[in-house]
């Protein structure tokens, strides 16, 4: 007679860390994209992940993040949300989700508090600049750089501190473009353009009506994707009637598409819905790139007993885990 094989031991070494970690060293992974939406007004982030049949499953959430102004940046099989606002004031500390586990972890924390950094992975290691305030912001401490080996902070000098960065982003993990409110830039100066991503050697970012724009990085001319009249239309309703919604939050995720979110409100007692869709992008003769609906739908209908008002995408990365 057999024995009868111990499933929940085996259930336990499938998802041990090591067996995790050599899993995505050895490339055996699934990119999933994942989302944290500010559902109001439960004051604290929610997390999710964007299922195959397109829609958010929840997964745990961290009850101490930030509820506001936080900063994230995916590194390996996790995230990391650094600083934020706390009782009306910026924080310093760090957490990690564990994309493997769906696990919530402290790391050190930075050695200024933050709110609204900008933070990019380049090489391997956290750069975080800006979001001090007042006093607290000076040329000593407007940087810092944070190695994942090591879990250690260390200042990072720069000839220039500015005082509030709106957008930043990383072309080909190397190269970082950031802008700030005043309208001064590390590189060049793309004011008034909001969510950047980087597919390629291209910046997109959204524009106003339902509008998705893209322009060489060495270059100020931002251009409209072309072939999204359809899209546009359905958040104006029709050319004629006054514009109802707008994209709230656009990204890229693992396929090299852009994926863009936003709101509908529907007629009580409905509720609220939030949507997405994912662009594919093509460069036709000319230089003119054009996008493509590949899905778009209902990801999130909120519960009208839940008494939400308002549903706002603070963040969306793919990750592989």
């Amino acid at each position: 007679m057999g024995h009868r094989p111990n499933t929940k031991r085996h259930r336990s070494l499938v998802a041990a860390p090591e067996l995790c970690i050599t899993r995505w060293l050895i490339g055996c992974t699934e990119a999933s994209q994942y989302v944290c939406l500010h559902i109001f007004p439960n004051p604290n982030p929610s997390w999710f992940v964007l299922t195959e049949t397109r829609r958010l499953r929840p997964i745990p959430s961290n009850p101490y993040q930030a509820p506001e102004s936080s900063s994230f940046v995916v590194v390996d099989w996790g995230i990391y949300v650094l600083g934020g606002i706390i009782n009306r004031c910026p924080t310093s500390e760090v957490w990690f989700l564990d994309c493997f586990s769906h696990t919530w972890s402290r790391v050190p924390s930075m050695n200024m508090p933050r709110a609204s950094a900008s933070a990019s992975l380049v090489d391997g290691k956290i750069y975080v600049f800006g979001g001090c305030e007042g006093d607290d912001s000076n040329s000593s401490n407007w940087a810092e750089v944070f190695d994942p080996k090591t879990q250690t902070w260390s200042t990072f000098a720069t000839e220039k501190m500015f005082h509030s960065i709106d957008q930043s982003v990383v072309i080909q993990g190397k190269k970082v473009y950031t802008v700030d409110e005043e309208d001064q830039s590390f590189y060049f100066l793309p004011r008034y353009r909001s969510d950047w991503c980087a597919i390629g050697e291209l910046l997109f970012c959204r524009g106003t009506r339902g509008r998705i724009l893209w322009c060489e990085p060495d270059e100020l001319d931002w251009k409209e994707v072309k072939g999204l009249e359809e899209l546009q239309e359905s958040f104006c309703g029709s050319r004629h009637t006054d514009i109802k919604y707008d994209i709230s939050k656009l990204c890229c995720n693992s396929a090299g598409n852009i994926v863009i979110f936003w709101n509908t409100q529907l007629e009580y007692p409905e509720g609220l819905e939030l949507r997405s869709a994912e662009i594919s992008l093509e460069r036709h003769e000319g230089g003119a790139i054009w996008g493509k609906i590949e899905w778009s739908g209902v990801i999130l209908r909120d519960d009208p007993l839940s008494y939400s008002f308002s549903l706002k995408v603070l963040y969306s990365a793919p990750v592989y885990s």
